[in-house]
C-alpha cells in the first residue's frame, strides 16, 4: 500500500471549508488504496485558543498535530510568525514519520510551500506536490503596504527556490497556473479545483421558506452568500440591482448574506431607494443548503488585483446545487473564462450592466430558461469538478509522480 503524507494548517474536526476539503482528500485517497498520514496544527480556525489532541486515528487516517501558540491570524506579524513556527515544527515532526511515496503540502499557513526546502533532503524518493489555494507573496502584494515593497522580492526569491523542490504544482485554474509559471520552476503544473462540500444529483429545488424570508417580493432572486473582504467588491452588483429596479421594480431582488471587513462598507453603500436590495444574517452550515437553494442565481466577485491569486470557492458551491452565477471580476480570471467556455452565468463588467439587466428581465417570466441554465450548471460541475472526478485525478497523478520518483 503506497504511503501518502498531507500537510495543512487545519484538519478534522475543524469545519472551516479548506480543512473540510483536506479531510475529504485524505478520506478519498484512503479509499483509493493509500495509507494516509496527516500533519497539522493543534488549533481550530475559529477558536485559536482551543487545543486538539496531539495525535488521533480517524477513519484509519493517522493525524499528528504539532503545537502552535494561539496567535491571531488576522494580524500580519502574528500570521507570519505563525508560518515560520509551523514550517519548523512540521519539519521536526516529519523526521520521525518514516518514508512516503507521495507528499501534498497545502498553502496554509502562508508560505507553507517553503517546507519543501527542508523536506526534500528528508524524503528524496517521495513525490512532493503543492496544492495551492492561495498565492504568497502575491496576496500580500494585492493587499498593499510599504513592507511588501521591501520584502516582496525576497519572498518571491524564496518561493521560487521552494517551487523547484516540488514534483508538481497543483493550481486552481489557468490564471493561477500562469502566475505560478512566472517562477519558471520547470516542474509539472496542473489544475485541480476544490469541490463543493454539498453535491446534488439534480438542481436543488427552491426552498420556499427561505425564499419567502430572503426575497418576499422577487420573481427572480440573486444571492450573495459568503465573505465580503479585501478580495471582493460590490459596486457592480448594486448598479445591476438599480438597473433592474428601473426596469421591473422589485421583480429582480438581491440579498447579501455577507460578513468580512467590507461588509459594513457594503451596508453604507445601499441607499433608501434600493428597495430590491436586502441583507440577511450569515448562515451556519446546517442552514446553508436551504439558503443557497432559495436563489435562482448566485453572485460572486473578485477584485482585479486578485485574479489568479485566489479562486472563490463559492463558485463551485453554486454550480454543485445547480445555480448559475453572476460574476463581477476581471476578464483574465478563471471564473470569467469558465463562464464563457461552459455557459455558466453572466460575466458582469462596467460595459455589460445594461445587457445583464436585460437578460435578467427576460428570465423573469421564463422559468424553463432558468431551469435549463441550472441543469447545465450542475452538469458541468459533475463532469468537470465534482469530488469523485477530482479525487480520481489526484489518485492518478500521485501514483504517476510516485512511480517516476521510484525509478
Amino acid at each position: 500500500m503506497p504511503r501518502l503524507l498531507l500537510f495543512y494548517h487545519f484538519f478534522h474536526p475543524d469545519d472551516v471549508v479548506s480543512a473540510r476539503l483536506y479531510s475529504d482528500l485524505a478520506e478519498e485517497q484512503q479509499r483509493r488504496g493509500w495509507e494516509v498520514t496527516v500533519v497539522t496544527s493543534n488549533r481550530l480556525w475559529r477558536d485559536p485558543h482551543a487545543e486538539l489532541p496531539r495525535q488521533e486515528s480517524w477513519n484509519g487516517i493517522q493525524i499528528h498535530r504539532v503545537y502552535r501558540p494561539p496567535w491571531d491570524q488576522a494580524r500580519p506579524i502574528e500570521r507570519l510568525a505563525n508560518s515560520g513556527w509551523m514550517v519548523g515544527a512540521w519539519l521536526r515532526r516529519a523526521r520521525d514519520l518514516g518514508s512516503f511515496d507521495a507528499i501534498v503540502i497545502g498553502s496554509d499557513p502562508a508560505f507553507a510551500a517553503l517546507l519543501a526546502l527542508g523536506l526534500r533532503p528528508l524524503q528524496p524518493r517521495a513525490a512532493i506536490v503543492h496544492w495551492c489555494f492561495d498565492l504568497y507573496p502575491e496576496i500580500l502584494t494585492a493587499e498593499g503596504g510599504r513592507a511588501v515593497e521591501v520584502l516582496g522580492p525576497i519572498a518571491r526569491g524564496l518561493m521560487g527556490l521552494a517551487y523547484r523542490r516540488f514534483d508538481a504544482l497543483i493550481d486552481l485554474g489557468p490564471r493561477m497556473r500562469e502566475r505560478l509559471g512566472d517562477y519558471r520552476s520547470g516542474v509539472h503544473q496542473e489544475t485541480m479545483v476544490p469541490w463543493a462540500l454539498t453535491e446534488t444529483e439534480a438542481p436543488a429545488p427552491v426552498d420556499a421558506t427561505a425564499r419567502a424570508t430572503l426575497f418576499p417580493r422577487a420573481k427572480l432572486a440573486l444571492l450573495y452568500s459568503g465573505t465580503m473582504g479585501r478580495a471582493h467588491d460590490f459596486d457592480l452588483f448594486l448598479r445591476l440591482a438599480r438597473a433592474c429596479r428601473a426596469r421591473s421594480g422589485d421583480a429582480v431582488s438581491v440579498c447579501f448574506a455577507a460578513r468580512g471587513n467590507r461588509a459594513d462598507e457594503l451596508r453604507r453603500a445601499v441607499g433608501p431607494d434600493d428597495h430590491n436590495v436586502a441583507f440577511a444574517p450569515f448562515a451556519d452550515e446546517a442552514a446553508l443548503p436551504a439558503r443557497l437553494a432559495a436563489a435562482d442565481l448566485h453572485l460572486i466577485s473578485l477584485r482585479a488585483d486578485w485574479a489568479g491569486v485566489v479562486v472563490p470557492s463559492k463558485f463551485f458551491a453554486s454550480l454543485a446545487i445547480g445555480r448559475p452565477v453572476i460574476y463581477a471580476g476581471p476578464a483574465d480570471s478563471e471564473i470569467a473564462q469558465w463562464i464563457a467556455e461552459h455557459d455558466l452565468g453572466i460575466h458582469l463588467t462596467e460595459e455589460t450592466i445594461d445587457d445583464a439587466a436585460g437578460k435578467l428581465q427576460r428570465l423573469i417570466d421564463n422559468p424553463a430558461a432558468i431551469a435549463r441554465w441550472q441543469d447545465n450548471a450542475l452538469a458541468v460541475y459533475r463532469r468537470e469538478w465534482s469530488k469523485r472526478v477530482t479525487c480520481d485525478r489526484w489518485d492518478t497523478r500521485l501514483r504517476e509522480l510516485a512511480s517516476l520518483r521510484a525509478q
